[in-house]
Parts: structure tokens; sequence; C-alpha cells
């Protein structure tokens, strides 16, 4: 009886290791420049409801943009998950590296947030909104057809993309597993998206 309840319990901490290392890998980001990544040029996102969130992207009326249409100069996507506990627990970390960038004069609108919620309905995606205070944002990616497109096998998967507003975008950055630090990450962003 012991042997059989102690394999039990072994094959379930397997379960739990292998859910954990899919759902969240927490090395160290791997940095990639592309001069478009495959899919980025062909996803197509919903144009928010809410006003301030129109406002904040620079987008107008309805109906679906592409991430060149942002008006900024960088985007940074943060590909989640409503039940990845890394994604939930590094949450306020990210809402604060959004306002480190919006208090920022010389970032404010050059640099700006989307997150994708992979495998998410739009219930999930607007109660992790709203659990966690999420300020900028966010698109259910129920499909994961937007994920598969960005190269995203894992949460959280951050992307960095220069964008002029006008359909065009380049993939400077993909980090999987979140980072440590956020101004290192904001200075890294800064960096290699030639800010």
């Amino acid at each position: 009886m012991k042997k059989k309840s102690s394999s039990v319990v072994f094959f379930l901490f397997i379960v739990v290791a292998a859910f954990l290392f899919l759902c969240a890998s927490v090395g160290t980001a791997v940095k990639s420049v592309f001069a478009d990544s495959a899919g980025l040029s062909t996803i197509e996102l919903p144009i928010p409801e809410s006003e301030g969130e129109k406002e904040y992207l620079g987008l107008t009326g309805n109906g679906n943009f592409k991430i060149g249409q942002i008006k900024a100069r960088v985007l940074i996507i943060e590909v989640f998950s409503f039940y990845c506990p890394h994604c939930q627990r590094t949450a306020a970390q990210i809402n604060d590296l959004y306002q480190m960038i919006e208090k920022r004069a010389d970032l404010k609108g050059k640099i700006k947030m989307i997150g994708i919620g992979a495998k998410n309905s739009r219930y999930e995606v607007d109660s992790y909104r709203e659990r966690y205070l999420v300020p900028f944002p966010l698109f259910p990616d129920q499909s994961i057809e937007i994920t598969e497109k960005l190269g995203v096998k894992g949460t959280p998967t951050f992307i960095g993309v220069k964008v002029d507003g006008k359909g065009n975008q380049e993939q400077f950055y993909f980090g999987e597993g979140g980072f440590q630090d956020n101004q290192k990450f904001l200075t890294e962003i800064i960096r290699l998206s030639g800010l």
C-alpha cells in the first residue's frame, strides 16, 4: 500500500512540475531580432470598445487593427494566461513597468503596452484585468492563433516591436519567462529599439 501511494505522489509531482515548466519558463530572456517575424504583420486585433484604450493606442473607429497601426515607436507585448501562476505573481510588477513608462516624459506616448491572453476567452481576460488592475489593453486569444503566429511557447513572454503608426512593425526583442528588474528591462528595450 505504501509503494502505491508513493508512486501516486511521484506521478503527481511530475505532472505538476511539467505544468509549471510549460506555463512559465523562469530562465533568462532570449533576445532575438527579426526584420518581421513570420506572423507579426498578419495579426489583427479588435479595436477596443473603451475610448480610453482607443486613445492610448492611437486608434479610432471599430473593426480590427494591425499592430503596426498603434501610434507609438515601441510596443511591448505581454503574452500571459489567466491560469499561469507566474503571470499572476508578476502582474503587479508589469503594472509598475507601465507606470514607469507613463511617468517619464521622454517615454510616454513612445512606448505602449498590450497583453495577449493565450488560450483565454474575453471573460477570462476581463477577469484578469479586474483582478490584477491591469491598466493597459488586453486581448483574448482563445484559439491561440495569435500566440502561435508570435512563436510563443510559454507564459509569460514579452515581445518588443518597433511600430510607426502607419502599419509597419519590426520585432527586436523576444523574452520568455519574464524578467527580474523593471529598470533593467526598460533600459534594454530602449537600447535594442534605438529610442
